[in-house]
This record gives C-alpha cells, sequence and structure tokens, in this order.
C-alpha cells in the first residue's frame, strides 16, 4: 500500500504539517485546522469584523448576510429542510448541556426514564447522570455486547413507552467504534414520545452524514474535530425537537421585546444563542465545508478506513498488543501487556509519535476494560502509510522495555 497522491494534496492544505516531523496520531482528540479555515479567521478578523443581527450599518449588515449564509452551508453539507435547524454553541460539550439542561426544563418529568450508551463520552455520561439526579429521572445504561457495539436485543428489552430520551455515539470516542444508529433510530421512532441524541464527533471527519436520513432528533459535533479549529459546536436538530429546549443563557439577540416585567423571546435558531457569537469560528467552518466539498471525500473515506485496517492487521502480529474492539472506523485502542499506556506513551512521544493514552473521556467504559486505561491511535486522511508504517515499527521498539 501506497500513499495515494490525493491523500498528498490533501495534506498539503494544513500548514501544521509543513514545520513538523511529529508523527500525529492524536486527530479523535483534534484534527488540524486546514488552510481554508485559516483563510477565513485571518479575512473576516482583517477586512469583515462586524457585530452581526444587531447594528444597521453596511459591514454588519453584510457580515450578518454572510454569517447567516454560513448557517446554509452547513445545513446544506448535513442535508437539513432548514437553516434555522442548525445552532452555534462553543462546542460538543455546551450542545450535550443545551440539549439535555433544556429537555429537562421543558419537557422531561420525575420518573421519566433516560437509556444512555454504557461507553459515553463523559459530555452525554456526566451531564445526564447529573440531571437523573436534579430531576429525579430514571437513568439506565444500553450495554454493549462483545464487539462493544450497542447491543440491540438489549436496547429493545430497556425502550418502553416509559422512555423519554436515547443518547447515544455515532462513533465510540474510546474505541473509535461505529455504533448501530441507523438501527437504534428505527427502533426509536415506533414511540412518539422518545427524543433520539446521537453525538457525532467522532463520525463527522470519517464518513457522510445525512441528518435526514438518520432520522435523529439531534445530532451535535465540534468543528475542531473536522479541520475547522476549535471554539464552535454544531447541533443539529428537528424544528419540533429544538422547540423543545429552553435558552441556556439570556441576555442579547435572543429576545424580541423586553419590558421591566416581561420578556418576548426571539425565535428559532436565534433564542438559543445569546449573546456575541464566535463568527470567524462560524466563517472557518463554513469555508471548511465548502473546501471539503471540492475534495474527493469517498476516496479519502476508503483510504484512512484502510488504514485503520492496516493498523490492526500490524498490530495483530505483536504477541503483546491487545487490540480492543473491533468494526473500527476512526481509532484503535490497544494495551500492551507488561508496559502502563503513559509508560508507553511517553516512550512513542519519545520516538516523535503523537497518540492518546489513558480513559479518553470514558472513564466508566474504559476503566473496566483496563483499570490503566489504554492507548488509542487515530487517524484522518492527512494521514500517511509511513506515518502507520512508523508508528507501528515505534510499537515493536517498545518490547525492550516490557517487564
Amino acid at each position: 500500500m501506497q500513499t495515494p497522491q490525493l491523500v498528498t494534496d490533501f495534506r498539503d492544505q494544513f500548514p501544521f504539517f509543513s514545520q513538523t516531523k511529529e508523527c500525529y496520531l492524536d486527530n479523535a482528540a483534534t484534527t488540524h485546522i486546514c488552510q481554508a479555515a485559516l483563510t477565513a479567521i485571518n479575512h473576516y478578523y482583517q477586512y469583515e469584523h462586524a457585530t452581526v443581527h444587531r447594528s444597521a450599518h453596511k459591514s454588519a449588515k453584510q457580515n450578518t448576510n454572510k454569517y447567516e449564509l454560513c448557517r446554509q452551508t452547513v445545513a446544506d453539507y448535513f442535508h437539513l429542510a432548514d437553516k434555522k435547524q442548525v445552532i452555534w454553541t462553543k462546542g460538543a460539550t455546551e450542545c450535550a448541556n443545551v440539549i439535555a439542561k433544556g429537555l429537562c426544563s421543558n419537557y422531561l418529568q420525575a420518573g421519566d426514564q433516560i437509556l444512555l450508551g454504557a461507553g459515553e463520552h463523559h459530555a452525554h455520561h456526566v451531564t445526564w447522570l447529573e440531571m437523573a439526579k436534579q430531576y429525579q429521572l430514571e437513568l439506565k445504561f444500553i450495554p454493549l455486547d462483545q464487539n462493544l457495539q450497542l447491543d440491540i436485543n438489549a436496547f429493545t428489552s430497556l425502550i418502553s413507552a416509559k422512555t423519554k430520551v436515547v443518547a447515544i455515539s455515532h462513533v465510540a470516542n474510546s474505541t473509535g467504534i461505529i455504533q448501530p444508529v441507523e438501527t437504534i433510530s428505527k427502533i426509536c421512532q415506533q414511540f412518539a414520545n422518545v427524543q433520539l441524541i446521537i453525538d457525532g464527533s467522532q463520525a463527522v471527519c470519517h464518513q457522510p452524514i445525512n441528518f435526514s436520513e438518520l432520522a435523529a432528533d439531534f445530532y451535535f459535533f465540534s468543528a475542531h474535530k473536522m479541520y475547522a479549529g476549535t471554539g464552535l459546536g454544531i447541533l443539529l436538530g428537528q424544528p419540533q425537537s429544538l422547540s423543545l429546549l429552553t435558552a441556556p443563557l439570556y441576555g442579547g439577540e435572543m429576545v424580541n421585546r423586553v419590558s421591566y416585567s416581561d420578556i418576548q423571546y426571539n425565535s428559532l435558531p436565534h433564542y438559543l444563542e445569546a449573546g456575541t457569537p464566535n463568527i470567524a469560528a462560524v466563517h472557518a467552518f463554513a469555508a471548511t465545508l465548502n473546501w471539503l466539498n471540492s475534495c474527493n471525500l469517498p476516496a479519502l473515506y476508503n483510504y484512512q478506513h484502510a488504514l485503520v485496517e492496516r493498523i490492526k492487521l500490524k498490530l495483530n502480529k505483536l504477541a503483546y498488543v491487545n487490540l480492543i474492539g473491533d468494526q473500527q472506523i476512526s481509532a484503535v485502542s490497544f494495551t500492551i501487556e507488561g508496559m502502563h499506556p503513559a509508560d508507553a506513551a511517553e516512550l512513542l512521544a519519545q520516538m516523535q509519535v503523537a497518540i492518546r493514552t489513558g480513559f479518553h473521556c470514558a472513564m466508566p467504559l474504559v476503566s473496566q476494560i483496563s483499570a490503566q486505561g489504554t492507548l488509542r491511535v487515530s487517524i484522518a486522511p492527512y494521514n500517511t502509510v509511513e506515518e502507520i508504517d512508523y508508528f507501528v515499527e515505534c510499537i515493536d521498539k517498545l518490547a525492550d522495555f516490557i517487564d
């Protein structure tokens, strides 16, 4: 297997790689920012900076129009019927909190049942654990099968007329394993009062996402998981589901009229977006999506999936390496017999290999897999075959340090 030219061309759009020899394989934590996003950020601050949805002067109007065009770009990319279904936040964690707290304030009642995936990121897990305590909700966990995917038979047994929320990940953060979200969605559709929430943070960079086909009520992720930099979260929602949410913050732009005794709130999406937004990040994300639309994404997706399989094939040949699960799409988690994950990660870092170690913000699940945590190697389409092979060579060298 050789690195194809389209990958080299794709990689050339990321300035980070022009100034480092580091083998960066920590893309599940964050992807690097593409040139299109960097150019958009610089252009905004140099030539377009003005507030949005407030002032009547020319630059403010122009920026408001562009800002809303960016929202339309996101709606088009993820196949939403209306741009009002796109809500900006600070990140995926804020998205999870906006949804959970909003539903608890305006939709859920004491005794309602919440079904949460057993391997969720802390953004889902901690939030719903706290909401269950505060609002006297019945929280149950959807177990995983032997392949560390959501157990459909167990889920079918758990869901009932009492269930009001199902919260799951599209791809598991800790293992990179794709989850059966389509099947879960079809089952949820049989229950009219269920709100299906999908954390797409580990999926958006690795496969096409069609929100309409998923038939989820909410789908969210961070822009920094998709080459566009930090500080922006994207919450996609069905109109009727978004209308169930209470405002997460109070302040400017999320109101129509205010008196000394009353408040008339704005419509969607604005009442969920109080305050001055991260306009530059919105510009950057839209520019990133426009650039991605010019790329051969199906070929890039196939290439990175082949890289994952190459990692698994090569690591499986090392007797002291234990792979975690199967059906990975974006990352591979593993342990090394006789070596603490933190020690392995430090030795790899000295060899200029960047991967993640620990519990990957999914401590309940990962601590059951390994009390010391695991190692996670995660890829993006800009990673080369040579990097993967070098990474495996470095893992092979760790044999000299095993107790």
